[in-house]
């Protein structure tokens, strides 16, 4: 893989180069489809900062979760730090990484909150924000692939290559689960943008998104070769939690349906 790319002789992440592509293009077809339902641009758009905010929050503190037996461990160290500044530094280090669950709850409840403060249309905000979503984050995962995070468990027809934290690059072949799971986020959210333009399950895009990525994520957690996600009784941490987005789902529509019954 290639985790950094020269230009003009800077050395920069290629992770935050496609992020920043990603969030362009996300963007760009974000604001057509507010354009096209007639949403305030403005507000739209300071929803989404909002919700930005809530990710990039959300995704550093499910991290630091996974990681509270290294952050634990830590404070033992302590002693060890010649200022509380260094040792605070430490431990955002542990903490330094993102988890995709956290950032993705992180942002809708901050734009959430956002949404009911400021009495916009939250159906209509959450469906076009459920077509964006799995877009962007099919960008973030071919930079993943890129940076050689997230990898794939070993498999004799997979691709190798990848750069290591010492900058070696490991000869094992892994199974490219980055690029399989972009490549599944790009079907659904041409499934979902089919959706939103024919205007089937308004105001229920989201339901749609979260319980299919719940199952796509499920299933290609079984792939990926990598131990710091954190387990618990042979499932991963974003394997429980496609679980609960699950039931968290059900549950939704069922009420609704009552509701809906009822009046």
């Amino acid at each position: 893989m290639c985790p950094y790319v020269d230009l003009w002789g800077l050395e920069l992440p290629v992770y935050g180069l496609i992020s920043v592509v990603g969030i362009l293009v996300s963007a760009t077809v974000a604001f057509v489809l507010a354009k096209k339902k007639a949403v305030d641009l403005y507000d739209f758009l300071i929803t989404a900062v909002v919700g930005g905010l809530g990710l990039f929050i959300g995704a550093h503190l499910l991290y630091a979760l996974t990681r509270t037996g290294d952050i634990i461990s830590a404070f033992s160290l302590y002693n060890t730090f010649d200022t509380t500044g260094e040792f605070i530094k430490y431990l955002l280090d542990i903490a330094s990484g993102m988890v995709f669950y956290g950032g993705l709850y992180g942002g809708l409840l901050a734009g959430f909150l956002w949404i009911r403060h400021k009495k916009h249309p939250a159906g209509l905000f959450a469906d076009i924000f459920a077509v964006v979503i799995p877009l962007f984050h099919s960008f973030g995962r071919v930079g993943c692939f890129f940076a050689g995070c997230c990898y794939g468990v070993k498999w004799e027809y997979g691709i190798s290559g990848r750069v290591l934290n010492s900058g070696v690059r490991e000869l094992t072949a892994r199974f490219p689960v980055q690029l399989v799971e972009a490549a599944c986020l790009l079907v659904l959210f041409s499934l979902l943008l089919v959706f939103f333009l024919r205007g089937k399950a308004q105001g229920r895009l989201l339901t749609v998104y979260l319980a299919s990525y719940a199952v796509l994520r499920f299933v290609l957690e079984f792939f990926r070769g990598d131990s710091i996600r954190g387990h618990l009784l042979y499932l991963s941490t974003s394997q429980w939690i496609s679980l609960l987005t699950l039931i968290g789902v059900g549950l939704y529509l069922f009420l609704s349906r009552r509701k809906y019954a009822k009046e």
